[in-house]
């Protein structure tokens, strides 16, 4: 008989809600040691861009997998379930408990439930092990076009092509390879219906935290600390990654290059650089005036920049928000508990969230196995959100429906997808816009169809003049003859 999994603790929660915080309160309360969980943190340098935790802030913590990985280094998902696996047991063999934490939802997911990930068609799969090139080279149609890929995956898988959107490269030559790694045995819909069948067992007895706060709330904390990360020096590690950028090719869509503040000052840079290079070319003193224009356009590209930074930090947010929703909360189950912590408030935040973590985990980390309290009953955010938002549909294909619209040419692989986009502003505008072509068009239909049938009203009408006329016999040839020009004219 088996014996009983090893206790894990794990804090998750969208940027700026205060999960680094709570995971060194509780590693310093419960003898512990933190492993990190936020892919971007696991770059070395560049501390403001990736908000790791200063040395006042880690506490003397112990913190793992932080700050090891070089700037054109690409980590996976599968290269982090290994060595976050082999940092927990070297922190358990220390008598210390190991404390996970971090915003990289899709990599704790994958750690605590070891088949979940693969249904998603995501960056790792137990038949690929690092081979994906091999595959490449071996099978020279991955390279094909997309719609060459999909029209392969449709021969031979079409219920997993029915998922994909035929624009989703990356999904649908996961697919293949996937296909291609089993020679042919194999393809994606029944290796995923082969891990669905397997009982969802977690590596550990779970305790997961996520620390929650209200939108309008997170809202005004993240534009506060994205402007102290401006005043802190984000502009220089900026420049930093430039000069990276400006001497190899990247990948922006990879790596560290994903993270939030690059990309998105990078055009301010840019226009700095152009500006100078400008007045290199051209040197005249004399064009003050010239010079401050220069001055204003910079400064306003550098204000839409740094709202640039805000606004992909927020939706950020919400993105880790709709993991949990969505993909987490359907995954978790005993013996894995989830407790929704609030933090909306920061002066009340030592009573809900670490008074209240702090029972919970000494509840859960004692013998036995401990009646722990309904999740719904700590707050009434928690009562709100506790529960999963809907179906995870990437891992019921049952629920598989790919609609397209006629109207907009939009295709979408479920049914949530399709309610939204039917409610969305472009397609009922799109509707609106055809609904009165359409109509234009049947008017100007029944224009023509109403002068046709007056034509052929007319012609009728000519054709039974011209009968009448015949009938009539009123002169022959030789009348015509007699009468000359004043018959015709007495008619």
């Amino acid at each position: 008989m088996a014996g009983p999994l090893p206790p894990l603790i794990s804090v998750i929660g969208a940027t700026g809600t205060g999960k680094s915080q709570l995971a060194v309160d509780i590693a310093h309360a419960f003898n512990g040691e933190i492993v990190n969980s936020d892919a971007m943190q696991m770059y070395a340098g560049l501390p403001i861009i990736t908000n790791k935790p200063t040395a006042a802030e880690m506490r003397g913590i112990p913190h793992h997998l932080f700050s090891f990985l070089r700037i054109d280094e690409v980590y996976r998902v599968g290269q982090f379930v290994k060595e976050a696996e082999k940092k927990i047991e070297e922190i358990r063999g220390r008598g210390k408990l190991p404390v996970l934490v971090g915003g990289t939802h899709y990599y704790v997911q994958a750690l605590l439930f070891p088949h979940s990930i693969g249904i998603e068609g995501g960056e790792e799969h137990p038949f690929l092990p690092g081979a994906e090139e091999n595959i490449a080279v071996k099978y020279p149609i991955l390279d094909s076009p997309t719609p060459e890929l999909f029209a392969e995956l449709q021969r031979i898988d079409p219920a997993i092509a029915e998922k994909w959107h035929p624009n989703d490269r990356r999904k649908i030559r996961r697919s293949l390879q996937i296909y291609y790694s089993t020679d042919g045995k194999k393809t994606a819909s029944e290796v995923y219906a082969a891990q669905r069948a397997e009982k969802e067992v977690s590596r550990y007895r779970s305790l997961v935290f996520w620390v929650h706060a209200e939108a309008e709330a997170l809202k005004e904390r993240l534009d506060a600390r994205v402007d102290k990360m401006i005043d802190g020096g984000m502009w220089a590690e900026v420049e930093e990654m430039k000069e990276t950028y400006d001497s190899m090719e990247v990948d922006m869509t990879k790596g560290i290059w994903q993270s939030i503040g690059f990309k998105e000052l990078l055009p301010y840079l840019q226009l700095c650089g152009s500006h100078r290079q400008q007045q290199q070319q051209n040197p005249d003193p004399g064009q003050e005036g010239a010079e401050g224009e220069l001055r204003a356009e910079q400064e306003q590209a550098r204000t839409r920049c740094i709202e640039t930074v805000k606004t992909a930090t927020r939706q950020y947010a919400r993105t880790q928000t709709r993991w949990i929703r969505i993909k987490l909360l359907n995954t978790l189950r005993p013996p894995s508990h989830i407790y929704l912590l609030d933090s909306t408030n920061p002066s009340t935040i030592t009573k809900t969230v670490t008074n209240t973590a702090f029972a919970l985990a000494e509840q859960f980390l004692a013998d036995g196995d401990p009646s722990l309290p309904d999740p719904c009953s700590l707050s009434a955010l928690a009562k709100e959100n506790i529960k999963p938002k809907r179906e995870d549909f990437s891992s019921r294909p049952d629920l598989w429906a790919k609609k397209t619209c006629e109207v907009c040419g939009v295709t979408c692989i479920n049914g949530d997808m399709w309610e939204l986009h039917v409610k969305s502003s472009r397609h009922k505008r799109l509707v609106k816009r055809a609904a009165m072509k359409e109509e234009v068009e049947g008017y100007i239909r029944a224009r023509k169809e109403e002068r046709d049938r007056k034509r052929v009203e007319l012609v009728k009408v000519l054709e039974r003049r011209v009968e009448d006329l015949a009938g009539l016999e009123i002169f022959d040839e030789e009348g015509v003859e007699e009468e000359g020009e004043g018959g015709i004219g007495g008619i």
